[in-house]
């Protein structure tokens, strides 16, 4: 594809984002998605590259320091997603490749994420990609 980049997310992407965090059910006021781009970049070491086409945000991945007292530091991806229209054309690949390459530059020694349970699709993706479940568990939340 050409006109096609990867970078890093900027506060400008939140219209973009908001919209493919929609097409995954997430529904979060465009407003606060751009005040929590803007204090993800601003107040932590998380990384988010966007995958850029002709100006427009096709795609994201976000991924977090994960330090642990019984592991090496690894990075945790928090959210991946590829615009519906795009997918299966391999811009996930190439998004995920980039963050694995990060990781791997950075000195990390892993990458892990939760996928959710019904999403077959996902989970052929990463075990396309060399990543294994290791672990079937309960996610438990407390409202504040």
């Amino acid at each position: 594809m050409e006109n096609i980049k990867i970078r890093e997310m900027k506060v400008d992407d939140f219209k973009d984002v908001y919209l493919l965090n929609k097409e995954l059910g997430y529904e979060y006021q465009e407003e606060k998605v751009k005040d929590r781009i803007k204090f993800i970049l601003t107040n932590t070491k998380d990384v988010i590259f966007v995958m850029e086409l002709k100006d427009k945000i096709i795609g994201y991945i976000h991924g977090s320091a994960y330090e642990l007292l019984y592991s090496d530091s690894l990075i945790n991806i928090l959210g991946f997603v590829v615009k519906e229209a795009y997918r299966n054309i391999g811009i996930g690949n190439k998004l995920i490749q980039y963050l694995e390459d990060w990781a791997s530059v950075k000195g990390y020694s892993a990458i892990r994420l939760s996928s959710s349970i019904n999403r077959l699709d996902a989970h052929k993706f990463y075990e396309k990609h060399g990543y294994i479940n290791d672990k079937n568990q309960k996610r438990f939340i407390k409202l504040l």
